[in-house]
């Protein structure tokens, strides 16, 4: 805990360091001007043009064949790229090793992507994927929240960080067969505040989209406090 929390101050105080130290990209370890530098940025694989309109992975047909036999609540999701390579590694850099200081990249390739999901004017507030009060104090942070305020505040969208809450803390998704994932997330989210979101079109983000059982939990409850319809926009698509 205690040297999470030291390697989080050290990363919010890195312009300081930066005066001495130049950065260093967390996944090649080349010294360049960010912590995620332009070699690696570049190798990270985009979705191709041909996607399964519901759950956005690349798909020759309309649907996959996970979207033909499951029923998702949320209207469709969309993901910036695919989660492999550098991409996987700077988004672990993120969220297991608490190196907040790589949102700020992350978040670009969150804005680069999104024309392509074709949501802009579809959307009338952001709300990202919470995490239980229990994960906050062992990591410090919300890659979620971070990543989704970064984004907003260059697409000039407004977020809502006081609406969905982590009702129950759920065992990891990574570390969960897939069949097991929807019923690990069933009923672990919660809300308030429901006047926020009470006829509006909500894009709900996170940062990986595996099977789509935490996007399609979180829907159910924003559609249930009376939200028109809810989208998806993750960083990274597992494949």
């Amino acid at each position: 805990m205690l040297e999470r929390a030291i390697k989080s101050a050290g990363d919010a105080f890195s312009g300081l360091l930066d005066l001495i130290y130049p950065p260093h990209c967390l996944v090649c370890g080349a010294v360049d001007t960010d912590y995620f530098c332009k070699a690696c940025i570049e190798d990270v694989i985009a979705l191709g043009p041909r996607v399964c309109r519901k759950c956005g992975i690349e798909c020759e047909s309309a649907l996959c064949g996970e979207c033909r036999s499951r029923e998702y609540v949320f209207e469709y999701a969309r993901s910036a790229a695919i989660f492999e390579g550098t991409l996987r590694e700077a988004i672990h850099a993120l969220k297991y090793q608490y190196h907040l200081v790589i949102a700020d990249s992350l978040a670009g390739i969150f804005v680069r992507c999104f024309p392509e999901t074709h949501l802009k004017n579809k959307v009338d507030l952001v709300i990202p994927i919470p995490v239980h009060h229990s994960r906050m104090l062992e990591r410090g942070f919300n890659q979620s929240i971070e990543l989704a305020n970064r984004f907003c505040k260059r697409v000039s969208l407004p977020v809502e960080i006081d609406v969905l809450y982590k009702a129950k803390n759920t065992a990891h998704q990574v570390d969960l067969p897939y069949d097991l994932r929807a019923i690990n997330v069933e009923g672990s989210f919660g809300i308030r505040n429901v006047w926020k979101v009470a006829g509006k079109r909500v894009l709900v983000m996170d940062d990986v989209f595996t099977t789509g059982a935490t996007l399609n939990e979180a829907a159910k409850v924003l559609l249930g406090a009376g939200a028109v319809t809810v989208y998806g926009y993750t960083l990274a698509r597992s494949l």
